[in-house]
């Protein structure tokens, strides 16, 4: 729940432009609600008096806090099956459009978004659109891979005071990429005024407030402690940074000695290039103590990226992509799954698993 008051408070700054920051969360954490808007209003220069901030807290809450119980994976589909339908026509589904529709009926809420993204359909044509994507995202309710929907919530945070927001789609294409690469294309794309150390910057002050949510996907426990228990050499290789992989992995970090070591992209000197360029899987196949073949390694992946420098590295690779991901996404990868569930070791060489 403290994550959702935290989203409140950020959907009201967006309407202004404005960031709602870590540190101011840390400063209200404890205080009561007219004293926490008094600050609110005083550090971002809202033009609202303390009733008019506190009337739209509980407007926002009535969106958020019914989703508490579902840490909120249904709740999320709802709302990217809404983008995935926007994102055809080039609209942002935004939190305050969100907010407007709250509480209506299909068809009503169908003519409120068809009205606020201006989209050229009907509302038949809306919701025949709409249950299409329900009936492919819903049977995946519980292993859509978190990181990427955070990312998006990060991005789109550190892009609002641009007037600026990022797609899936377009998240998802820089996926694997470092940090710069992925700032340097953000600032060009946006054609922000400020330079890509600036904005990882941005982005990195968000952090702390949303990776200590990420999960383990569906299937990856169950498969890293029968590899650990079978003696088979393991290592992670990301596209990450140092301190984005310490806050993801807050409450993950007996998983993480089961990997015998640990390279990421974004901060390691040896890795001259990020994903698709094969360089990280490459460093990490050689800090293995019997430093294998490519050829001997087997690369577990979400994303296109990810699979381009997989085989890039000669390497076999296991794709688990985003349902929402096209399936000509996922050319290239050895084999592609639904869910970590459903790989069985023995296809490539490894133990069966015992049950």
């Amino acid at each position: 729940t403290e994550r959702l008051y935290t989203q409140a408070a950020e959907i009201i700054a967006s309407e202004y432009g404005k960031t709602f920051t870590w540190d101011m969360q840390v400063h209200c954490m404890g205080l009561k609600a007219s004293v926490d808007a008094q600050y609110n209003i005083e550090s971002l220069n809202l033009p609202l008096t303390v009733n008019q901030y506190l009337d739209k807290v509980s407007i926002v809450y009535k969106t958020v806090f019914p989703n508490a119980q579902l840490m909120p994976d249904t709740e999320r589909l709802y709302t990217d099956a809404t983008q995935a339908i926007a994102s055809q026509y080039n609209k942002v589904y935004t939190w305050e459009i969100k907010v407007q529709c709250m509480g209506m009926k299909g068809a009503m809420a169908a003519q409120c978004i068809i009205d606020s993204l201006h989209l050229p359909l009907t509302v038949d044509q809306y919701l025949e659109k709409i249950i299409s994507q329900y009936d492919t995202l819903f049977p995946n309710a519980q292993i859509l891979p978190d990181t990427v929907d955070l990312y998006i919530i990060i991005h789109n945070q550190a892009l609002t005071p641009y007037g600026q927001s990022i797609t899936w789609k377009q998240i998802m294409a820089e996926m694997g990429h470092t940090a710069l690469e992925v700032a340097q294309k953000f600032c060009e794309m946006f054609n922000l005024k400020i330079s890509p150390n600036e904005y990882i910057k941005k982005v990195t002050s968000i952090y702390p407030e949303v990776f200590p949510t990420v999960k383990l996907m569906r299937g990856a426990e169950k498969l890293v402690r029968h590899l650990h228990k079978h003696s088979i050499p393991i290592a992670i290789a990301s596209g990450g940074a140092q301190d984005s992989f310490e806050l993801k992995t807050t409450n993950h970090k007996e998983f993480v000695t089961m990997f015998s070591h640990v390279v990421l992209a974004s901060t390691d000197p040896e890795v001259q290039n990020g994903k698709p360029a094969p360089d990280v899987f490459l460093v990490c196949a050689n800090r293995f103590s019997d430093t294998p073949k490519p050829e001997q390694c087997l690369v577990f992946e979400d994303a296109p990226n990810g699979v381009a420098a997989g085989v890039a590295a000669g390497m076999q690779v296991v794709m688990v992509p985003d349902p929402r991901l096209d399936d000509k996404m996922t050319k290239g990868a050895s084999q592609v799954l639904k869910s970590l569930e459903d790989f069985r070791p023995e296809l490539f060489g490894l133990p069966k698993y015992d049950d």
